[in-house]
């Protein structure tokens, strides 16, 4: 029994999972599960949001230092050295650069995000003449940032040993299909640049040849990942917000005692990674939980002026 409050922080996928196994959820499909209705929060699992990527994968013109260094009597030298020195060629993985880019240039802030890698995808240790080097090259994954398609966590069972049902309902909408074609376009325009040259040989996928809107989508629908930024299943909202599930303390609304503090209660995704923002919400919530007063804000920068 708690003396104060429960702090409930399992995470986007099993937050509402307990929820949902104690009774606080959609009561159309707690009651299908055979769970007893305590509390009536139809958002509980709602609201999954997720930024999905592609690919554009190229062969490598040369073999670099990447390759070379994966052999496999290297990298265990490299990996000791990593982990007993903290220096060497294991402390200085190929990814990721990244850029934040608008597919538009109406638009107010950047909708993709541009992950660069120096290696494959497909990399892994070798050692001649038992298993040969892999196929040197690199890629860059182009990022959905501002994805308006939603997604669900529902429950298998009333078993808490099951897992629940994760449907992403990634590319759910179209503007978010548009968005990683043209993501994709960019990135294929980088790649001719001259800057590339002494390094791309060839694209490897989705293949030079492919270009209409249709074979970048079969690409997509192939290779598609997430980058694994789940958020939003308990997501905070005021109190004529139907699917909120936490109030903007992260108490659970109609239940006392009981608060989510992770990034489930995020109403929407930030545009970039977000484990700044739920290290954030955490901090923010433990003040509140102890009484502590907020932070003043920043003072603002003061304006310099360049010289011409």
């Amino acid at each position: 029994h708690a003396g104060r409050e429960v702090l409930l922080a399992g995470g986007v996928i099993n937050s509402p999972q307990v929820l949902m196994l104690s009774g606080i959820g959609d009561p159309e499909e707690l009651r299908a599960h055979g769970i007893d209705v305590h509390t009536a929060l139809p958002g509980v699992g709602r609201n999954l949001q997720d930024h999905v990527m592609a690919p554009v994968a190229y062969r490598r013109r040369a073999p670099g230092p990447f390759q070379r260094n994966m052999r496999l009597d290297r990298i265990g030298t490299h990996v000791l050295n990593a982990y007993f020195r903290g220096k060497g060629f294991a402390t200085e993985l190929p990814a990721p650069l990244t850029a934040f880019l608008k597919t538009s240039p109406d638009l107010a802030m950047p909708d993709v995000q541009l992950l660069f890698h120096g290696g494959p995808l497909h990399a892994k240790p070798y050692l001649p003449p038992f298993t040969q080097p892999f196929a040197d090259g690199f890629s860059v994954l182009a990022v959905v940032l501002r994805p308006e398609s939603r997604g669900r966590v529902r429950l298998a069972s009333a078993d808490p040993s099951q897992p629940v049902r994760i449907h992403q309902n990634f590319l759910a909408a179209e503007r978010d299909w548009r968005t990683l074609r043209a993501a994709l376009r960019m990135v294929r325009e980088i790649g001719r640049q001259p800057a590339l040259a002494p390094f791309a040989e060839s694209e490897l996928a989705p293949g030079a040849a492919k270009q209409s809107d249709a074979e970048l989508d079969a690409h997509i629908r192939a290779i598609a990942i997430t980058v694994h930024h789940p958020l939003g299943t308990c997501r905070m909202g005021t109190a004529n917000d139907a699917l909120a599930v936490v109030d903007p303390e992260l108490r659970v609304r109609g239940v006392d005692g009981l608060r989510v503090v992770d990034a489930s209660v995020m109403p929407d995704l930030v545009g970039g990674n977000i484990n700044a923002a739920v290290t954030m919400i955490a901090e923010r919530i433990s003040d509140l939980i102890r009484g502590r007063p907020a932070l003043a804000p920043d003072a603002p920068a003061p304006e310099v002026a360049l010289a011409a």
